[in-house]
């Protein structure tokens, strides 16, 4: 009794110390290959960042964070509370060195990385502009467009013997104003790559070759060698009990069974782990990692991308479960439809983006596949549960390295093109052109608020009877370093796809207040959009502005943009009620654009309306459109509104606004957006 019992609970102690020694093998291992793999992955983005202008910074960030989360986990494994597994503490505390000095490196490498590249963007792009010049007698757009190829060769080649040796600036010694311009632009740059080019180099050598790698197969080997002696001894102590204890023969067998068992989950388990790093774990079709994989190894490969149009309502409508079911059910489908093609292989790479790879494929035969899987997922009924659903789908055809990039880029067009169902990537879309650009007015927008070159000019609004300057808009502008102003159009709209329109938002109301208190006597407005409304930061520092600098204040009217959809009635309503208390009047902008709502007018306190250019500039020509002014015009008297009319472009039209009753206009008749408000405020019709 007294062996059966010691045998039995010496079994049960064999058996808990087993597989809780697994568990924490198993969750070390885990770790160091996740540090491993993510360590490569980011080495891999380097390399590719350090030869392309397009290159994911934001991504190299995350990664090299992703490191230093990898390690801490590593280094918090139960396994190494063993006094065994001292050198791996030791060999860990290395490598937590190597880590800390990848991600300094790494830094440097973003920060160089992001001046060279906005540099070659900007000499490629001055470069362009210069065409004007190959025919100048001083041939300096052909050096320009030579120095240019020997950076992008550096840049691609990695190599600083592309540099050596030459002249990379351009003569300045002429009498030419225009090309001497040119070439002092040109050459800011230059010197800029000339002189950090060999510090990116470097530091890209130093990142690519860090002893991160080998210090990970260090511990590894160091690992596995102490880890060996344990599972030896385990099994060593293992054959003991069965010998000693031979009369507990069927608890030894049982518990025996059990080791078995938890060995076979730890097989099965970095099965599992082997299969999730290639396929994904809801359609079982190859993922995203297996794409860019067979991507390198494939001569001539040819991608489709298949987007479900709008997923999101699915998943928002039905829930998650039927939008998982749905995607199995879509991935099923396309494996039966293209189960005849040969040389194809089918991935999932996001949500609800699939891949179609070809190994080799004509341009039409794919595009033709494109068209008949659009047209037969289009009338199938996907049945899921009670449900029957249709669903649409965009796809877009790419054999143009890089195939990925190209073809996402055709499937982002084609999204937003209601028209079209498929779509072949091609050169002429201009898809990289278009990014480029949004890239580099992103910089300028970026550089611009960095030194202060954000600024408001204002335009002068006219009182038609008494022909006085009663008030100024304020409008944003953005100064370049070489003094030119931009209109918003060139920069607003994408400035509002980033953080950087609040900062505008900020510094355009800080900057008319400052002007406000310069100019007693007059009245300003400011454009405030539904994108400001609905911050509540933005709002919050506003109206702190208006607080601190009453009463000054109370001459800053709000102009609220008309053509902008009110989404959120209430919101507006309290925002309007909170100006109205430090004496700003609310004027409804752009009236009679698209998105004109009488409803409005009952729902908001509302001064005045400014008419909209677009009417104002037919009145003289078009009599519908005078007909529509003369219409607005006693619809805001009914309502005991003052109007403004807007692009007013000639004296003809003054008079006649000045005849309908129109008491306030503003227009290049009168003057342009001004630095600061006029000296004097009487004006002639």
């Amino acid at each position: 009794m007294v062996l059966g019992a010691v045998s039995c609970i010496s079994i049960v102690y064999f058996y808990i110390l087993q597989r809780n020694f697994s568990k924490n093998h198993r969750e070390f291992t885990i770790a160091l290959n996740s540090l491993q793999d993510n360590h490569r992955e980011l080495s891999y983005l380097i390399l590719q960042n350090s030869i392309s202008v397009y290159g994911n910074q934001d991504q190299i960030a995350k990664d090299t964070n992703y490191l230093l989360v990898d390690y801490e986990t590593l280094s918090q494994s139960h396994i190494l509370n063993s006094s065994k597994y001292k050198k791996i503490q030791k060999d860990l505390l290395i490598l937590k060195e190597h880590l800390k000095n990848n991600s300094q490196n790494v830094e440097e490498f973003l920060m160089l990385s992001a001046g060279i590249k906005n540099s070659l963007l900007f000499l490629t792009r001055h470069v362009e502009n210069g065409i004007a010049l190959k025919h100048n007698r001083e041939n300096i757009f052909f050096s320009a467009s030579k120095i240019l190829k020997h950076f992008n060769d550096a840049i691609r080649m990695q190599d600083l013997d592309y540099l050596k040796n030459g002249n990379f600036l351009l003569p300045t010694d002429t009498t030419n104003q225009k090309i001497k311009d040119y070439a002092t632009s040109f050459n800011a740059h230059s010197s800029f790559l000339i002189k950090k080019y060999p510090e990116f180099i470097q530091i890209t050598k130093q990142v690519l070759s860090s002893n991160i790698d080998t210090s990970i197969n260090k511990i590894r080997t160091s690992f596995f060698t102490i880890s060996r002696n344990d599972f030896a001894a385990l099994d060593m102590f293992a054959l003991i009990l069965f010998t000693v204890f031979s009369s507990s023969l069927l608890g030894t067998i049982f518990l025996l069974f059990l080791y078995i068992k938890e060995n076979k989950k730890l097989l099965e388990t970095k099965e599992s782990l082997e299969h999730s790093l290639s396929y994904d774990l809801l359609t079982n079709l190859y993922n995203r990692r297996m794409l860019e994989k067979k991507l390198k190894s494939s001569i001539a490969p040819h991608l489709l991308l298949l987007d479900i149009d709008e997923f999101k309502h699915i998943n928002d409508i039905y829930g998650n479960a039927i939008g998982n079911l749905l995607l199995q059910k879509m991935a099923r489908f396309i494996q039966v439809k293209l189960s005849d093609i040969p040389d194809i292989s089918l991935y999932r790479l996001s949500a609800d983006e699939f891949g179609v790879l070809f190994d080799d494929t004509q341009e039409v035969v794919a595009l033709s596949i494109a068209h008949m899987l659009e047209k037969e997922i289009a009338k199938h009924i996907f049945t899921i549960d009670d449900l029957e659903l249709n669903v649409l789908v965009s796809i877009s055809s790419n054999n143009v390295s890089p195939i990925l990039e190209n073809a996402d880029l055709a499937l982002k067009l084609l999204k937003k093109d209601y028209t079209k169902r498929v779509l072949a990537y091609q050169e002429n879309l201009n898809l990289k052109k278009s990014a480029q650009e949004n890239f580099e007015t992103v910089a300028l927008i970026r550089d611009a608020l960095a030194e202060d070159r954000i600024i408001p000019y204002f335009q002068p609004i006219i009182n038609l009877k008494t022909s006085k300057i009663e008030k100024y808009e304020a409008l944003v502008r953005l100064q370049m370093k070489n003094g030119t102003i931009l209109s918003p159009f060139r920069f607003l709209e994408v400035s509002k796809k980033t953080p950087y329109y609040r900062e505008i938002t900020k510094v355009i109301i800080e900057k008319t207040l400052a002007t406000l208190k310069e100019y007693p006597s007059l009245r300003f407005s400011i454009n405030i959009s539904m994108i400001d409304i609905l911050d509540e930061e933005i709002v919050k520092i506003f109206l702190s502005h208006l607080r601190e600098n009453m009463p000054d204040s109370s001459r800053l009217d709000i102009e609220l943009l008309e053509s902008e959809n009110i989404q959120n009635i209430e919101k507006v309503k309290h925002f309007i009620g909170e100006v109205k208390k430090f004496g700003s009047q609310i004027l409804l902008d752009d009236f009679g654009s698209g998105y004109s709502n009488f409803a409005y007018f009952s729902d908001l306190d509302i001064d005045m309306i400014k008419i909209d250019g677009s009417i104002i500039s037919e009145i003289t020509t078009s009599e519908r459109k005078l007909h529509m002014l003369k219409s607005i015009y006693q619809f805001s008297k009914g309502m005991h509104m003052i109007n403004i009319a807007e692009f007013v472009e000639t004296r003809e039209m003054a008079l006649l606004l000045k005849e309908v009753g129109v008491k306030y206009a503003q227009g290049y008749y009168f003057s342009q957006p001004l630095a600061k408000p006029l000296d004097y405020t009487d004006v002639s019709i």
